[in-house]
């Protein structure tokens, strides 16, 4: 019996090696069709980005459920989903935003200025906005003659950690450890002088009416001294592809002319600086 077993068992293994069924099966082809559908799905950037951002509202903030909101939040996620893009955004301190986007990949940042130390840092996608810059004081505060040298040496301003404004009011004379307060963010800085503990603070004239907003009818805020206009963008690492960085330009300028923008802004951000966005894609 046991001799017979061993045949039919030599005699199975000879048949399965004749007709070729091995463990090597050819999957079959897809249809033409298949190979269009999959084509058609497949995102056309496939490496996410993370895009940071610091507590900045109305533009971007954490509400009381620790959720990021915020107008510009808004807008780049409709951009994001336009081109397909898979993006997060996260709100860190500005200074620690900066150094991340500067030295990691897939990264984004936002609102930033393109200055002349920065500019080679990042590849550019803007502006997201364009405001006048001055530095504000409380009008009972401010009661001496102010030139720049007496707003330099007599007066205590404050700026944001790792901000532009650093490198405006050190150009001003004024210095770190002396006469500069630096914080986290900007709403520190507001807070700091209305309590009397600095007498000037950078702002854009968007943020002093939401500022003016929340103070003391009593408390009236004052521009010291203009600084710059500003135009404030999105900025990439430099490992994203310039094809890239060329669709969410053109993506955000499309935003511009449809509309998108415009609905998004009304209501919270003044006229004057929703038309000078227009402005920049209707004269090219």
């Amino acid at each position: 019996m046991k001799t017979i077993w061993i045949i039919v068992f030599i005699f199975c293994i000879s048949l399965f090696t004749y007709l070729g069924l091995g463990l090597n099966f050819e999957a079959p082809k897809p249809s033409l069709r298949d190979q269009a559908d999959l084509h058609n799905t497949r995102a056309p950037n496939t490496s996410s980005l993370t895009i940071l951002t610091e507590h900045s509202p109305p533009g971007a903030y954490l509400d009381a459920s620790g959720q990021i909101q915020g107008k510009t939040v808004e807008l780049i996620k409709i951009i994001s989903q336009r081109l397909g893009e898979k993006t997060s955004v996260d709100v860190l301190a500005w200074a620690r935003a900066l150094e991340l986007a500067k030295t990691q990949t897939n990264m984004g940042l936002f609102e930033t200025i393109k200055s002349e130390e920065r500019k080679d840092w990042f590849y550019w996608v803007g502006p997201l906005k364009i405001y006048d810059i001055a530095l504000y004081g409380r009008e009972d505060n401010i009661t001496l003659a102010l030139s720049h040298k007496i707003i330099a040496t007599k007066l205590v301003a404050c700026a944001n950690r790792g901000s532009s404004y650093v490198d405006y009011l050190q150009e001003l004379g004024f210095k770190i450890g002396r006469n500069l307060v630096l914080t986290v963010n900007e709403d520190n800085c507001g807070k700091l002088m209305i309590q009397g503990k600095v007498d000037l603070a950078p702002y854009n004239e968007q943020s002093i009416e939401a500022m003016a907003k929340k103070l003391d009818p009593q408390i009236t805020l004052i521009p010291v001294l203009p600084l710059s206009q500003i135009s404030l963008y999105l900025a990439f690492s430099k490992d994203i592809s310039e094809e890239r960085i060329s669709q969410w330009q053109q993506a955000l300028e499309q935003s511009y002319r449809d509309g998108t923008m415009r609905k998004l802004y009304t209501g919270t951000y003044n006229e004057k600086l929703i038309s000078r966005l227009e402005a920049l894609v209707n004269s090219s």
